[in-house]
């Protein structure tokens, strides 16, 4: 055992920092060597032989040298097998390296070796919840409290657990019998408090909330509590809360902006610039002060005032925000030379240079230098640094404007090739194709889109209608049409065709019903008048039918919708 002492006595040594920096570890093939030799030479649980392997595994692993550390644990454990705090290292080492099914696998057979091993198997939950098996985890729970009931840190992570798989009932119930066993506890109370406004339970909610805040008080759970009562129209509260913190430390920006916020909902803009005010007097980001102050000011239609703040910034610090609002200005002014100045400062780093370009391009467009507006785009487009999809999609509808599809289409496909992620692109492209009567080209990237974006709602309602339209694929075109209407409720295009697909099925009350609503959202598209003329027309409403048939008639500027409209009237007047 000498060697093996005076190797310990050298780890310790590098451990505790007690020798020279220039000592080094003993070479690997010593290690090996001893590793190999030694365990079957010593007892069951040599103490020795295990602390060893113990100490050059706690170094390997502060050194990230992952492997060899769990080589040296696993010797310890040979060493000494009944040293459980050796076996409980190995599983987290397997974390460490990323081994999760191999944690898993130990820690299973742990439970198997002690199936009374809490520990483990609350290692075992923590694991599975990190793989999403959230159902294994619940079951390790309930075992640990099956043999530990007042366990309240387990009770408060099944409780979570059950949130997350929306099994409110069963969250609720654990929450409130731990805050009426002990009324003291904070994570009790802020665990219901989140439950219950996630239920909608808002007057309840803040009672827990306050009563959690009551318990332990922190900033963060001021500002949590805060925006709550934000959203809640609660302000005065929310101004309550935010002020416990500036009492305690005047200088604390985020809680004076806070305030700000709540007072600007409650339209009190005077006092909003009182405070905005005194926080430019302190805060680490006056720009960002004054950049605020400016949009309260424009609020208050005191444009001049704002005026004067955003042009200092411009001149001063060259703002991008700032010479945006002044382009803005100038252009709701109709001094279009004065709102191309300002965003032609505007860099591409900054976060409003796709709205400037878009801006610029537009005041070209509508001073009639539409060439001026795709030079400008192509020049951004051949730079990384300044390019973007937005651009792609920008210059494409230019090309569609001076007829010249073809070259619109190649832009997009060049688009896609820099872009093959962005689903807006592809949404773009085949709008583009299904204008050029290019009806199977443009459903495939119609179909791309969903694949990279499954909710895309305007994707999902081109598919649903074209499929509708040509009486195709109904029921799986309701689902696409009723998702996308989910998505944009007050819609009418949407709704439009909700009530064309229900049309198709033969739901014709239904279709009505869609297509009113649909009306009311968008008065002016003749299609949707044609779709409820058809609707009322095989409800046997012929007055009704003839009404809508007639004003899709006089919306309609193209010839052939006028003549198709005319063939529909003349059609029920002669039944």
């Amino acid at each position: 055992m000498t060697c093996i002492y005076k190797t310990l006595a050298f780890c310790c040594c590098l451990l505790l920092g007690s020798c020279s920096a220039a000592v080094s570890p003993p070479p690997a093939e010593v290690v090996k060597q001893q590793v190999e030799t030694k365990p079957a030479e010593v007892d069951p649980a040599d103490l020795s032989c295990a602390y060893f392997y113990f100490l050059w595994g706690t170094h390997s692993e502060f050194q990230q040298k992952y492997e060899e550390a769990l080589e040296a644990y696993e010797k310890a454990i040979i060493c000494d097998p009944s040293a459980k705090y050796f076996k409980e290292k190995i599983p987290i080492l397997l974390l460490k390296m990323g081994e999760f099914d191999k944690a898993g696998d130990w820690l299973r057979q742990a439970l198997i070796d002690d199936p009374k091993d809490n520990s483990s198997r609350l290692f075992l939950a923590s694991l599975y919840i990190q793989q999403g098996k959230m159902d294994k985890a619940i079951e390790l729970y309930d075992q640990v409290l099956s043999t530990d009931p007042e366990n309240e840190s387990v009770q408060l992570r099944l409780g979570l657990l059950y949130s997350h798989q929306e099994q409110f009932d069963k969250a609720e119930r654990i929450f409130r019998q731990l805050t009426e066993k002990n009324g003291g506890s904070y994570f009790s109370h802020l665990s219901l408090a989140r439950l219950l406004k996630q239920l909608e339970q808002h007057q309840e909610a803040g009672r827990e909330y306050e009563k959690a805040l009551e318990l332990n008080w922190s900033k963060d759970l001021v500002y949590e509590i805060g925006y709550y009562y934000l959203t809640q129209k609660k302000f005065d509260d929310a101004l309550r809360l935010y002020t416990t913190i500036i009492d305690q430390d005047p200088f604390d920006e985020r809680a004076a902006l806070s305030r700000v916020q709540v007072l600007l909902e409650m339209e009190k803009n005077d006092q909003a610039l009182d405070e905005l005010k005194t926080i430019g007097n302190f805060s680490k980001n006056p720009v960002a002060i004054d950049i605020i102050t400016s949009k309260v000011l424009l609020r208050k239609k005191e444009v001049d005032k704002a005026k004067e703040i955003l042009g200092r910034l411009a001149r001063e610090t060259g703002n991008s925000e700032a010479h945006y609002m002044l382009a803005l200005l100038a252009y709701q002014e109709k001094n279009n030379a004065a709102a191309l100045e300002h965003l032609g400062q505007i860099k591409p780093d900054s976060s409003e240079f796709e709205e400037a370009v878009y801006l610029q391009s537009r005041i070209h467009k509508e001073t009639g230098k539409i060439d001026k507006a795709i030079s400008l785009l192509k020049k951004h487009l051949a730079l990384e640094s300044s390019r973007s999809p937005l651009f792609y999609a920008l210059l494409s509808s230019f090309y569609q404007d001076k007829k010249d599809d073809l070259a619109a289409i190649s832009l997009m496909e060049a688009a896609i090739t820099v872009y093959p992620d962005n689903p807006q692109l592809y949404f773009e492209y085949g709008l583009l194709l299904d204008k050029r009567g290019m009806s199977e080209q443009a459903m495939a990237k119609m179909e791309k889109v969903l694949e990279l974006q499954p909710d895309h709602p305007d994707a999902l309602n081109y598919i649903g209608y074209t499929w509708a339209d040509n009486n195709i694929h109904l029921n799986q075109a309701l689902e696409y049409i009723q998702k996308a209407a989910g998505l944009k409720p007050d819609n009418g295009y949407i709704i439009d065709s909700l009530g064309w697909v229900h049309y198709r099925l033969g739901n014709l009350p239904q279709a009505a019903k869609e297509l009113e609503r649909s009306l009311e959202l968008e008065p002016s598209d003749p299609h949707i008048y044609d779709h409820l003329g058809d609707v009322y027309r095989d409800l046997g409403e012929k007055a009704k039918a003839l009404k809508v048939y007639q004003k899709a008639y006089e919306m309609f500027e193209e010839e052939t919708k006028r003549k198709q409209m005319k063939e529909k009237i003349d059609a029920l007047e002669k039944e």
